[in-house]
């Protein structure tokens, strides 16, 4: 078979998908190769591979000797990690599967150039990541020594000017949401009572059980206010 891999970083970008799609589509026409199937993993990072289903599984059938080439549009969209990019790599040459990266244009890597270009950019990626990564952790230790919002702005408060000012009305709504677990409701019910009664979470969006989860696990300072029913 013909694989066409895509990877993205958020549940939300449908259009690099679409994208990716159309470019994988093309490049198959051009080279006369028709793409059997697609394998996308949605809202995977692509540091390292655990948690990427759908590429776990191709890599399954590669090993099932059932893959002849893999196209994806970019070597990060395939491995930013160049540990787990040459374990692969040893994988797809030992089952015979081609991998075919368009925007690198990397030569076959049935060919030592095509090997060696893939090492190279690996390391390079992996390089890349890496000092990105030490700079995110200086602006967030900078913002945190100064008092200022160095993450999304979490439910129950509001960011202005850099500084979280708490929002009364979610303020009460957290407040109640902590009351229905101490009286032994479960995530499921919780969601389920402020969807009943029109809360929407930050993003604007219904509850679910894992929302209410995640935010009864950070501690958050709820404290008194007007009371309303909510």
């Amino acid at each position: 078979m013909n694989i066409g891999y895509i990877r993205v970083s958020t549940d939300q970008q449908e259009n690099s998908v679409i994208s990716q799609k159309d470019m994988l589509l093309s490049y198959s026409k051009l080279h006369g190769m028709e793409i059997d199937d697609f394998f996308i993993d949605f809202g995977i990072s692509g540091k390292n591979t655990i948690k990427r289903e759908k590429y776990l599984e191709l890599m399954e059938l590669v090993k099932g000797d059932k893959v002849k080439n893999i196209i994806t549009t970019s070597l990060s969209r395939w491995s930013r990690n160049t540990l787990d990019l040459l374990n692969s790599i040893e994988v797809l040459k030992k089952h015979h599967t081609d991998l075919m990266v368009i925007k690198e244009n990397i030569p076959s890597l049935k060919t030592s150039m095509g090997q060696f270009f893939i090492s190279i950019l690996g390391s390079v990626y992996t390089l890349e990541r890496n000092l990105t990564s030490e700079r995110t952790k200086d602006v967030i230790k900078n913002k945190k020594k100064n008092g200022k919002v160095y993450s999304r702005t979490p439910f129950g408060f509001d960011k202005v000017d850099d500084k979280l000012i708490k929002n009364p009305y979610e303020q009460k709504v957290l407040r109640k949401i902590k009351t229905l677990r101490k009286k032994g409701s479960s995530y499921l019910s919780i969601s389920r009572f402020l969807n009943r009664n029109n809360h929407k979470t930050k993003m604007g969006k219904k509850w679910s059980k894992e929302n209410v989860y995640s935010l009864l696990k950070i501690n958050r300072n709820i404290i008194g206010l007007s009371s309303i029913n909510v």
